[in-house]
């Protein structure tokens, strides 16, 4: 650690505040800016709209952030998150019929992204050389020219009308998400913006949030989520029911290819009768309204190529989903963030943080690993009808593979559990595509040519209430 460093973090979200706690490590301080006031608990702030809707916590994600703020998992659980095993707590309806009911290594906190939020955020109070301001925005660099240009710190400008004014730091990093306004503040100080890759699958949320009574459940009602999959060109809207603490849940709709959900409450209530299932539409019926219903479009993959950039900026990086946003609908949007601010701790311990070569060798690391979320959530995504981008050849071949993946994995849970795995990065992509693997769908696949897809319950149906493997 050198002398009096400080290091500024714009936004205060969860890959800012997974950031600053990286950097205190580093740094002698370190600063926050968000342009919200932080709330007392878990509550809602204007600057991340889309915390209305369902958050999933991936496995990778449950451990990182446990790893980053020490008592994280006792914390979330003290508050009222649940913790579900998916393969044995979730009720899924894919394309083809119900996923068997058998329970898997994947064990995983579920709770409302505030609440997620917030106990990242109290624990990282305790860091003693961490500063949060709060209600002021970032509007812009200061920088210094030299052999290369530097920034130096940022404008700030306090939304309480008190005079505007400059931080100072030996590093910015800018962790404000998807709207971040740095492409244009690069562009003033006369360098080019990173070009951008853009996957748009048209996709939608719409979300309502209802009090749970679980006295007026039916008891064999053994499912504590529901997950319902769209079906491109047939049923094209999905719908999740997320269970979060207080006894509450997030009932979600999603609609892919430009067809969205319903933002009116009784058009929503009416899209749920009409979902593959009526599994949500009637826990809806046992529950109370708590809100009105929330939309939220703004779902397209976005990358911004910082390590394909062709100028320098010393001083500046930039993570999270200010560089790489992926289709929220996936989940991987907190936990990439977290990894991406344990690589920017790996490089920082590496070489030090007077290294001028900092921005280059943290953008080239972690291009490498978002390339990775990257092709499963747009792999996904280009198998849509209508979705807009340039398809990789890569993508193409493998897309029979996945295509053959996704339908087998309600035969056989070894299948679904591996899948699971890569979906909650605990397994690389590459997990897929392992010879033994292969050789596991290929032999799924030639079943169903000689006997059929299994017999499944119509589509209209609830789940099975009692699985064959856990009734014996």
């Amino acid at each position: 650690m050198t002398t009096n460093s400080h290091a500024i973090v714009i936004g205060g979200s969860m890959a800012g505040l997974c950031a600053a706690r990286v950097l205190s490590g580093f740094y002698d301080r370190v600063t926050v800016i968000d342009r919200d006031s932080y709330p007392v608990g878990a509550h809602e702030r204007p600057g991340v709209p889309q915390s209305r809707h369902v958050h999933a916590l991936l496995m990778r994600g449950r451990i990182e952030l446990e790893n980053l703020f020490a008592g994280f998992e006792q914390r979330m659980l003290e508050q009222g998150a649940i913790e579900i095993n998916f393969g044995l707590d979730f009720a899924a309806l894919r394309a083809d019929g119900w996923s068997e009911r058998a329970p898997n290594r994947l064990t995983t906190l579920f709770a409302s992204r505030v609440l997620i939020e917030a106990t990242a955020r109290e624990l990282l109070r305790r860091t003693t050389n961490l500063e949060l301001i709060e209600k002021a925005e970032a509007i812009g660099f200061e920088a210094a020219r030299g052999e290369a240009p530097r920034v130096t710190g940022v404008k700030v400008v306090p939304r309480d009308g008190a005079v505007a004014y400059s931080l100072t730091g030996d590093l910015v990093v800018d962790a404000s998400g998807r709207a971040t306004k740095v492409p244009a503040w690069l562009t003033a100080l006369g360098l080019p913006a990173p070009s951008e890759e853009v996957v748009d699958s048209h996709t939608g949320y719409a979300s309502r949030w209802f009090q749970g009574h679980p006295e007026r459940r039916p008891r064999e009602w053994w499912w504590k989520g529901a997950w319902i999959d769209p079906v491109a060109g047939a049923t094209p809207i999905g719908g999740v029911m997320f269970p979060v603490e207080g006894e509450r849940m997030i009932v979600t709709l999603g609609g892919v290819g430009g067809h969205y959900p319903p933002s009116g409450e009784s058009e929503f209530m009416a899209m749920l009768e009409k979902l593959r299932s009526p599994i949500i539409a009637r826990e809806a019926a046992l529950s109370d309204p708590l809100s009105g219903v929330y939309s939220y479009r703004q779902m397209a993959n976005r990358w911004r190529h910082y390590e394909k950039w062709n100028a320098r900026l010393d001083g500046f990086v930039a993570l999270g989903d200010s560089v790489c946003a992926f289709n929220p609908i996936y989940g991987q949007g907190m936990t990439s963030g977290a990894l991406s601010s344990l690589i920017l701790g790996d490089i920082l311990k590496k070489n030090g943080i007077r290294d001028v070569e900092l921005p280059r060798k943290f953008f080239a690391a972690q291009a490498r690993f978002q390339s990775e979320p990257w092709g499963l959530s747009t792999g996904v995504d280009f198998r849509i009808p209508g979705v807009e981008g340039h398809r990789p050849f890569i993508s193409r071949l493998l897309d029979p593979i996945m295509g053959r993946l996704f339908e087998v994995q309600v035969d056989d849970p070894a299948i679904a559990e591996r899948l699971g795995e890569v979906v909650n990065m605990v397994k690389a992509p590459s997990a897929l595509f392992e010879l033994p693997f292969l050789g596991r769908i290929a032999a799924a696949w030639a079943k169903r040519i000689v006997r059929g897809a299994p017999g499944r319950p119509e589509f209209t149906a609830m789940p099975p209430l009692i699985a064959s493997k856990l009734a014996a």
